[in-house]
């Protein structure tokens, strides 16, 4: 009886024991992401289940359960936005959305059509109104959202769109273009923030829009080698749920993971969050497939490395739609990491806490993501949380004793870190020993793993801030560069000088919101994320100063070392600093490329260098 009931005991306990580590490794490897699907907005960035609104005068609260913040009720942020902005936000002055969005009639190339209607079935191909709006534009918010919600209806918006759902699907659409003169446009998750999926005004040809969703397949897995083969049109979101199943990851995590496409990806050469351990979309993608109007352009072996010449493959990074359209491409994968922690760091100064990057990038323990924001961002963050409980109330005020009255902080000075660190236990180990250690020699002190949770988390429900406050007149809109070491504190302080500089010239109500963060560490030097805000009511054609003012911000940029763009692209919104960056040779050598396997310019988006007016500038 004794021996029964220890054998019952032993296998309870190796039970129990077990479900703790399942729950632990569950717990460990949690999505920063919700995986459920839904709804999208039409116009507006992300699922229509979320959205910021006021509860009462003052609060403001997110509906749903996607996000960490959904169903949180924010007592202090309206009041830091007044602070900020110098205005006053009030519920009863919302914007004026446009009732009936005015959309073009539809260029219809007639024997065109017929020869879709012919080879296609009726699911494939769209000319309703909505469908044709929704792909006329991305995610630049003043130029596209803004004008489409509340500002001047698109001049120009796509004739027809395609949905291929094999890759003979998408050879045919550009055969029967390059027959008919017919332009296209690819089409991805529609995250976008350049500008590069604006119309150019003055195309007379019909155009369409080629939307790859429908092809999202993971076409094989080589466990092996380390490899998979995906079809371009799978949402980071979908991939990354799918290679979960099977334990392993690309590693690939943007802000736009939700949405965005792992074509999207190489066609604006993007970088995610975890770039340090996993690096940018260059470095994860082996070999992709083109298809042009001359056919295919791929290697046909995927080798680990290789040295024959000069290749294709470079022009894939970036191209932006101007090339052809990317149906698949072959990925290196990893194992999911058995250990996956978040923590946080604040430091007296922006300077102090570069200083602590760099250091940490020259010992070489760096973990897969750690970003730098600045007080402005940091008291952001601070802002969009729920009133305290009682305990956490008084947890909060013992904190801030300690860093204002012990440390000497200053509250208008200091700044965060949030650090996610991710491998084997020895690997994370290491990590924490080697920021524990540079962390101290910069007066760093831990902010605690909850804050460096949720600063990783929050980065997916920003945007979404970004459409609540249009509503009330606040334009916003981000931008980013990546800069030397030695430049980064000069050009955040210039950027910040112009923009203070342009508000005043242009007459613009109350004070600008800058913030910036550093998102990516390198040898020698960084990414800087920049977000910009000013209150628009009262300003004739506010969308129209708004650009102004980030053109001239962009021009500080480049004239303080920053590059032209670090991930975002160049779309049209930066083609025309291109000249200042690109000699006249390079933009005619790129543009020679593409008349080589375009010859017609049926891929006519007219994105980056491949504006026939650019080489007038130059």
């Amino acid at each position: 009886m004794l021996e029964a009931l220890l054998i019952v005991s032993i296998a309870c306990l190796t039970f129990v024991w077990m479900v703790r580590m399942n729950s632990k490794r569950r717990h460990a490897l949690e999505s920063s992401y919700d995986p459920a699907e839904g709804e999208r907005y039409a116009h507006k960035w992300g699922y229509d289940d979320t959205r910021f609104y006021f509860e009462d005068h003052k609060s403001v609260k997110v509906s749903g359960s996607r996000y960490p913040i959904s169903g949180t009720t924010m007592p202090s942020l309206i009041l830091f936005v007044e602070e900020i902005l110098g205005v006053s936000i009030q519920p009863d002055e919302k914007n004026v959305e446009i009732d009936a969005v005015e959309i073009p009639a539809p260029v219809v190339h007639s024997t065109f059509l017929e020869s879709v209607q012919i080879h296609f079935s009726q699911e494939q191909y769209s000319l309703d109104d909505k469908d044709r709006l929704i792909h006329s534009h991305g995610q630049l918010s003043v130029n596209e959202v803004y004008r489409i919600i509340y500002g001047t209806p698109l001049k120009r918006v796509v004739d027809l769109v395609f949905y291929p759902q094999e890759e003979d699907e998408v050879k045919t659409i550009i055969k029967l273009a390059t027959e008919h003169n017919v332009c296209l446009v690819p089409y991805g998750g529609g995250t976008n923030v350049s500008g590069a999926l604006s119309l150019p005004e003055d195309e007379r040809r019909m155009i369409v829009s080629v939307d790859m969703r429908r092809m999202n397949r993971i076409l094989w897995i080589d466990v092996e080698n380390n490899l998979a083969c995906i079809e371009a049109g799978i949402s980071g979101k979908k991939l990354e749920n799918e290679l979960f199943e099977i334990g392993y990851t690309t590693g690939h995590e943007p802000d736009s993971i939700e949405f965005s496409t792992l074509g999207g990806w190489i066609a604006t050469n993007a970088s995610g969050m975890k770039k340090n351990r996993y690096g940018n979309i260059e470095d994860i993608v082996l070999e992709a497939t083109l298809l042009t109007p001359i056919g295919e352009i791929e290697m046909k072996q995927v080798t680990p490395r290789n040295s024959i010449g000069l290749q294709p493959r470079s022009f894939l990074f970036g191209s932006e739609g101007n090339l052809g359209i990317i149906t698949k491409a072959v990925l290196k994968i990893h194992p999911q990491p058995a250990i996956r922690k978040y923590s946080s760091l604040v430091f007296p100064s922006f300077e102090q806490g570069v200083r602590f990057l760099k250091d940490l990038r020259q010992n070489g323990a760096l973990p897969a993501s750690i970003r730098l924001v600045c007080n402005n961002e940091f008291r952001l963050g601070q802002a969009l949380k729920p009133k305290p409980s009682f305990w956490k109330a008084g947890v909060d005020r013992f904190q801030k004793f300690f860093l204002f009255k012990i440390m000497k902080f200053d509250p208008k000075e200091m700044v965060a870190c949030v650090i996610t660190t991710e491998g084997s236990k020895a690997e994370v180990r290491q990590q924490e020993k080697a920021i524990r250690s540079s962390s101290r020699k910069h007066k760093g002190v831990s902010g605690g793993a909850s804050n460096g949770k949720r600063g990783y988390r929050l980065t997916f429900a920003i945007a979404y801030i970004r459409d609540f406050f249009n509503q009330y007149h606040v334009l916003g809109e981000t931008f980013e560069t990546s800069v030397p070491w030695n430049r980064i504190h000069p050009l955040c302080q210039n950027v910040k000088k112009e923009l203070n500089e342009k508000c005043a010239f242009y007459h613009v109500p109350g004070k600008p919101f800058l913030s910036f963060r550093v998102t990516q560490t390198y040898h020698t030097g960084v990414c800087v994320y920049f977000t910009m805000g000013l209150y628009a009511k009262g300003l004739d054609k506010p969308d129209e100063v708004f650009s102004k003012i980030e053109r001239h911000l962009r021009q500080i940029i480049l004239d303080n070392g920053g590059s032209l763009s670090h991930h975002h692209g160049v779309g049209k919104i930066r083609q025309c600093f291109l000249p200042q960056i690109q000699s006249n040779n390079s933009i005619r050598f790129l543009q020679s490329c593409k008349k080589a396997i375009d010859t017609k310019n049926i891929f006519g988006i007219r994105n980056g260098a491949f504006d026939p007016g650019l080489s007038f500038m130059v």
